[in-house]
């Protein structure tokens, strides 16, 4: 391996398109492992080319990727697996033996696995990997891909992903910020913890969040307005914690939450209410009398204290016969 790379460790430190191009600039021959918890992929390498590739991912099976492709169905997938189990060949020789697919479908479909299994991997932000080198290999078709293409793709997957994400956490700040100008953001919404949280719990989230949206980390945002709305979400989530860590101002400031929560609860019912009633009277004016009662009474009961729905329902049913 390249000076200062060795030959296994983490990804962490040594990124993997850093690991790739060591291996092709030194001509390597052998078998680049890597792993992330159950997940575990094999790339094989050869005279600066990505002959092969393996995952134990069920994404990345021939098959799955076939069928996902369309080009050929889940009937002929299960097929070719029974047959080659039966044989011992490979998949993709015994769908075409089985006619399924043409030699030329398959170096395609074969290449295009690789490739997958591959780029996949430059997404990761942890790991460990191992190079085995000068290790037989067992027979299979070369697909012979060059490593230098693979990395101008997978470092423009990789790309693309990151932009992705930062829009995924741009719109996010945005959706937050705009709840916390309305006043429609909460301590525990902020934290995203339930309103029985521990004190472990508030720790825990507080951390967690902090690290998320802090402003030195993320010092590459777009604008300067982003930027601040940011910082005032940094601050509120400050805010939350230093609220919610100490016994005496959280329960103040559970107080004032349920208050809210009742009066919003009561302000919902009042306009189901008025809502109601309004369609009581239209139907009153239309000689639904009947109708009209079942407004009234659902207006009355969401709201009891106001005078008017009682009126108009006993009217209401002053109108119906043998009432």
């Amino acid at each position: 391996m390249k000076k200062g790379i060795p030959s296994s460790g983490s990804i962490k430190k040594h990124s993997f398109h850093q690991i790739l191009a060591s291996l092709h600039e030194q001509q390597k021959k052998g078998i680049l492992t890597v792993k992330y918890e159950k997940i575990k992929k094999d790339i094989y390498i050869e005279d600066g080319y990505v002959i092969f590739a393996s995952s134990n991912q069920n994404e990345d099976l021939l098959g799955v990727l076939l069928i996902k492709k369309g080009k050929i169905t889940t009937e002929q997938r299960d097929e070719s697996l029974k047959q080659s189990k039966k044989t011992g060949k490979r998949q993709g020789i015994t769908l075409v033996e089985l006619g399924y697919m043409s030699p030329q479908a398959l170096f395609a479909a074969l290449k295009h696995q690789v490739q997958e299994i591959i780029c996949s991997i430059f997404l990761w932000e942890d790991g460990m990997f191992e190079f085995t080198e000068n290790c037989s290999f067992s027979d299979f078709i070369k697909v012979k891909i060059k490593i230098d293409d693979l990395l101008r793709e997978g470092l423009i997957a990789k790309e693309l992903k990151s932009r992705e994400k930062q829009n995924v956490f741009l719109q996010k700040i945005s959706e937050l910020h705009e709840q916390l100008s309305e006043q429609r953001l909460n301590y525990y919404d902020i934290l995203e913890l339930k309103f029985i949280a521990s004190l472990s719990d508030i720790k825990k989230a507080y951390l967690k969040t902090a690290r998320h949206y802090h402003p030195d980390v993320n010092y590459n945002l777009p604008s300067p307005d982003m930027s601040d709305k940011l910082s005032d979400l940094f601050a509120f989530i400050n805010e939350a914690f230093e609220t919610l860590s100490d016994k005496a101002k959280r329960a103040e400031y559970d107080a004032v939450l349920l208050k809210k929560k009742k009066e919003n609860v009561f302000g919902e019912e009042t306009m189901k209410a008025e809502e109601r009633f309004k369609r009581g009277v239209a139907a009153f004016k239309a000689g639904n009398y009947w109708g009209a009662t079942d407004f009234f009474r659902g207006a009355a009961r969401r709201d009891p204290k106001k005078a008017d729905y009682w009126a108009y329902l006993s009217f209401a049913l002053s109108k119906m016969p043998n009432r």
